[in-house]
């Protein structure tokens, strides 16, 4: 399979060959007499004849049968003759609108097509690339309304774009965004066109308009993101400032009880041995007073027995 650059260049030498039987049809069709193929011929066999080292070089033309046969070459030939020893001259160019934005569309075509149809490495297929780009440009200016129509004007600059990339030079603009398929009973969506040269512009003002819009969504995204996070963790430090004050509280509490039980147990304790000596001085009262008794009983000589 041949590097992409190569491919691309072969397809950008085609690209050139149609625009090329475009505009010489266009002028031919527009032009006063004859405007049929054969007519094309017979102009070709007579200039050949009175110009032989302009038009020396050329194909066969007495095998052409139909204007897809035409290239890029035979095109510009008829189109850039200067006619200067022409019997019959056309000046094909010179009666349009703007003679000069047509040559140089011309001339731009015609060099694009020859770097495509030499292009043997990266490089090469770069400016062929580089070249058609500045052609389709040039042909806008010269044909806009009337060659070409602004759909078949922006095919072209999506096709430049399309090279351009393939070649590994880059595109002056983004590819347009893919559209979706409409479902069914809803109408087709508008037809976005990012051309270059004067309608590029607006194109260009109307995707960075839709790129603000999109980065502002996401800027207000984030912020709502970040305001509920915030409120989230709001809530969670109150609930944990609650938990926390609920903990300690029973925290308090319980070391409460705990000192009240351990000033409790003391208290018991003092008062059993306070209870307890009460009874040890009630006993002694209770045998002195029986030994004082039992004294006085033998003072007296009453000892009992």
């Amino acid at each position: 399979m041949p590097e992409e650059y190569l491919q691309a260049a072969f397809e950008i030498k085609a690209s050139c060959d149609e625009i090329s039987r475009r505009i010489l049809r266009w002028h031919w069709e527009n032009k006063p007499g004859a405007h049929s193929f054969e007519s094309l011929l017979e102009h070709l066999e007579r200039r050949q004849e009175e110009s032989p080292a302009y038009y020396g070089h050329m194909p066969d033309i007495g095998r052409k049968t139909s204007w897809q046969q035409l290239d890029t070459t035979l095109c510009m030939r008829v189109l850039l003759d200067p006619e200067n020893d022409a019997s019959q001259p056309l000046d094909l160019l010179g009666s349009t609108a703007h003679p000069g934005s047509a040559r140089r569309a011309c001339n731009a075509v015609r060099m694009a097509r020859n770097e495509a149809a030499h292009a043997a490495d990266r490089s090469s297929g770069g400016r062929a690339a580089i070249l058609f780009d500045e052609a389709v440009e040039c042909i806008e200016e010269a044909y806009a309304g009337t060659a070409f129509s602004e759909r078949e004007l922006a095919k072209y600059y999506e096709l430049s774009s399309e090279y351009l990339r393939r070649c590994g030079v880059g595109g002056k603009n983004a590819p347009p965004p893919q559209q979706e398929a409409p479902e069914a009973g809803q109408s087709a969506p508008e037809v976005n066109v990012y051309p270059t040269g004067a309608a590029r512009q607006k194109a260009a003002a109307a995707r960075e308009k839709n790129t603000s819009a999109a980065r502002a969504g996401t800027r207000s995204g984030t912020r709502e993101k970040d305001s509920k996070t915030g409120a989230s963790g709001s809530r969670g430090s109150s609930s944990g400032k609650t938990g926390s004050g609920s903990t300690s509280r029973k925290i308090g509490q319980s070391s409460t009880r705990s000192s009240s039980k351990g000033r409790g147990r003391p208290a018991g304790r003092a008062k059993k041995e306070k209870d307890t000596g009460s009874q040890a001085a009630l006993f002694l009262a209770v045998a002195a007073l029986v030994i004082g008794l039992l004294m006085r009983a033998a003072g007296m000589g009453l000892w009992i027995f």
